[in-house]
């Protein structure tokens, strides 16, 4: 909601005028509101009071006599009067004689007994009306009044005609405020206008329009003459201010400009000192005027000696200073640059040689204003140079040692897959020899031995001895069975043995010629790797099939490429399925750049195939 202070001037006159008659209003309805309470409050009191007289001088009799019937039946007669709540007839004794109403109402009735008269608290009224028989009084009447209903109604009534009253006054001040207060706001209003044009238009030129000649009239004149003084005044600015712009862009280009040379010049000054390389000037004489902290740290200045009356020439030993004299500085000059390689001494007086570039800075005619050069430390490269062919003669011993250690890794890799075969063969002898049944012969032997004298009866006529001979029997076939089975494994292990030593023969000869290409018949290749692993092939019910197509020889290192073809035969071995049958496949396609050679593996199981490639 927006402050009262911030809306518009016709608003505030509007809003006051109608706030000032809804609170005139308002205070008259309430002083009206309280006389009239005033006045029902007294009307009350005094109907109350002549219903008390006339209650008590007929209960006269009733108390006299004590006649509660009578009492009660003369009170309830009051029950027709809405504002009386409650009634209660006593003696003198204060003993009740008759009484309706509520109990709190006879509560209040007991505590504010009075010998005669009104009380008055808020709408509630207590009238104490004494009964009198003969002129002597027999007893009291209490009766009891609220007002709170019938104040409640007026209050309705009250604010029913108060709200229709300011309705209606409020659209009548509206009305007529809205007629005759254009007559304040409506040069006010054109004065707002006007300001508010020139502020947002920065015209000066426009005027406000007087209306009438009181103190608003006044208010334009003086507002019209600050306008012309401020019109003339920004004329003036505006032509200083235009001069002033001028004079603003000029320098504010001027300012970029030297800003973006010194950027520049720092930039390359940043270059200089970060560079390795050394970097010097020196005026056409030879003295210098520029040494970079490269420079610096390699000649042995600190960054804060002056060498502006040193020559350039005297950093070089004295076989460079003649080449940089007779070739170096004439081509420069002739040509721009020259670029050759000198030497340096360092601050040692040691000699450093260096890549040296020569450049000449000429004036527009022609003229040598500096030399430059550029230098940089050729040790780092020299050494380089001779551990490049240090390594080179190290790198022919290693690919010596590479080459026996990779027909090492073969033998191992190609005996550990035959060591497996042998080392399942030893597991089942062990496990066979363990399950032996070698002691239970034992045991019958002693049964036999223990009938000495006895045998013939033992075996006769005892139950253990009948079934010892069968027992016998049966043990003899499952020792020529376990005898069978142990040759058969100890025959595998002497196979597999002797196969090891067919393939530490057989990689001896590649190892040879490791490294070499030559040109092979494919299928030998094929039945070398294959002929490593058939013992495998046997003990894993592996069947093998040869399909060699006729293909010319293949320009191939022999060792590598048997390794690829055991390798693949071993992991087609291994391949998930049971029953499957596995078939290796060497092709060879001629290719305009040589031959191209493709070995697969195809593995086909439940009428579904699948192949792997290796290309080389």
């Amino acid at each position: 909601m927006l402050n009262l202070r911030d809306r518009p001037i016709r608003q505030k006159l509007m809003l006051m005028i109608m706030l000032i008659s809804g609170v005139v209003l308002l205070f008259a309805f309430a002083a009206l509101f309280y006389f009239q309470a005033y006045t029902l409050r007294q009307q009350s009191a005094h109907e109350l009071a002549v219903v008390g007289q006339m209650t008590a001088h007929n209960c006269g009799e009733a108390v006299m006599f004590k006649d509660e019937e009578a009492a009660a039946e003369i009170l309830s007669g009051l029950k027709t009067m809405p504002q009386i709540v409650s009634a209660r007839l006593e003696l003198m004794d204060r003993q009740r004689l008759a009484f309706f109403g509520t109990a709190r109402d006879e509560n209040d009735i007991k505590t504010a007994r009075a010998a005669a008269g009104f009380q008055i608290n808020g709408n509630r009224i207590l009238l104490a009306q004494p009964v009198l028989l003969n002129g002597k009084r027999e007893g009291t009447l209490y009766l009891l009044a609220d007002l709170h209903a019938m104040t409640s109604q007026l209050l309705r009534l009250f604010g029913g005609i108060f709200a229709l009253v300011l309705v209606a006054s409020l659209l009548f001040a509206f009305v007529l405020s809205s007629q005759f207060q254009r007559f304040i706001t409506d040069p006010i209003l054109r004065l707002a206008g006007t300001a508010r044009t020139v502020a947002n238009d920065k015209d000066y030129s426009v005027r406000a329009t007087k209306v009438c000649d009181d103190e608003l009239g006044v208010l334009t004149d003086a507002f019209n003459q600050m306008l012309a003084q401020i019109q003339a005044q920004d004329g003036a600015l505006q032509g200083a201010q235009a001069k002033l712009q001028e004079q603003i862009n000029a320098l504010q280009r001027e300012i970029i400009e030297r800003e973006r040379a010194e950027a520049a010049h720092a930039r390359l000054a940043a270059i200089l000192e970060a560079t390795p390389d050394i970097v010097m000037s020196a005026d056409p004489n030879g003295k210098a005027l520029y040494l970079n902290h490269a420079g610096r740290q390699v000649l042995g200045f600190t960054n804060g000696k002056d060498i502006r009356q040193l020559q350039t020439l005297d950093f070089h030993p004295a076989w460079a200073r003649t080449i940089i004299s007779d070739q170096a500085l004439p081509t420069a000059v002739r040509e721009g640059s020259w670029a050759g390689e000198t030497a340096i001494l360092n601050g040692a007086g040691e000699e450093v040689h260096v890549s040296q570039v020569l450049i000449a800075h000429k004036n527009a005619e022609g003229g040598v204003e500096y030399m430059s050069s550029v230098l940089r430390d050729m040790t780092e490269r020299r050494e380089a140079e001779e551990a490049l062919h240090e390594s080179q003669q190290k790198l022919l011993e290693t690919s010596r040692l590479a080459g026996m250690a990779e027909v090492a890794t073969g033998v191992l890799h190609n005996v550990g897959n035959v060591l497996n075969s042998v080392n399942v063969s030893a597991s089942l002898v062990i496990e066979k020899l363990r399950r032996s049944k070698a002691p239970k012969l034992a045991q019958a032997a002693a049964l036999l031995t223990g009938q000495n004298g006895n045998l013939a009866h033992y075996l006769t006529n005892d139950p253990n001895g009948q079934k010892l001979p069968g027992y016998l029997a049966k043990l003899g076939e499952f020792f020529i069975a376990e005898n069978a089975e142990l040759l058969e494994e100890a025959d595998q292990l002497g196979r597999n043995i002797e196969h090891i030593k067919e393939i530490v023969a057989m990689q001896q000869s590649y190892a040879k010629v490791s490294g070499v290409f030559e040109n092979l018949p494919a299928h030998s290749l094929v039945d070398d790797a294959i002929a490593m692993n058939v013992s495998a092939f046997e003990r894993h019910g592996v069947v093998l099939e040869r399909k060699f197509s006729s293909v010319p020889p293949v320009r191939v290192d022999r060792h590598k490429v048997l390794q690829i073809l055991i390798n693949l035969l071993r992991n087609a071995k291994y391949a998930p399925g049971s029953g499957t049958a596995r078939a290796l496949l060497l092709n060879y396609q001629s290719h305009p750049l040589g031959h191209q050679h493709e070995l697969y593996v195809f593995n086909f199981a439940a009428g579904k195939s699948s192949h792997s490639r290796d290309r080389r």
